[in-house]
């Protein structure tokens, strides 16, 4: 009978496991690094979001690591600045940094248009940092 009631339970937790949300299984963030280089701007090339194709979202998703499947951060809109400061391993993601766009500081007071010494860390304000998809961007400068 006890053996039974554990079958039942151990079926029980694993039905649950595979019900879970996909939440409960979403990338763990990765910070936008910055730094490291003494004689490269901490973010060395400013892009803007591309336009977007007709009849989607209008927006590109800023997401906390460089993935599909990773939280969402932030909505941009076409025509938005940003700074790129790193790549993802496959190159198919980069890591932006952003100024608040309802009264937050400008692009140039994000405190990485200079050469950041010592050790690459995690960006840490006062704009916004997150990943886009690389295809969502043109560099504009550097």
């Amino acid at each position: 009978m006890r053996q039974r009631a554990s079958r039942t339970a151990a079926t029980m937790l694993a039905a649950l496991a595979l019900a879970l949300p996909v939440a409960a299984r979403l990338p763990a963030d990765r910070p936008v690094m910055v730094g490291g280089q003494q004689d490269i701007d901490a973010c060395p090339s400013v892009a803007v979001i591309v336009p977007l194709r007709e009849g989607g979202d209008g927006f590109v998703a800023v997401r906390a690591a460089p993935s599909l499947k990773a939280r969402r951060l932030y909505k941009l809109l076409p025509g938005q600045e940003v700074l790129l400061c790193a790549a993802s391993a496959d190159g198919q993601w980069v890591g932006i940094i952003y100024p608040e766009p309802l009264g937050g500081p400008d692009v140039s007071e994000c405190r990485v248009s200079m050469p950041i010494t010592g050790k690459a860390r995690a960006y840490d304000g006062p704009c916004r940092s997150g990943w886009v998809a690389r295809r969502l961007l043109t560099v504009i400068a550097g």
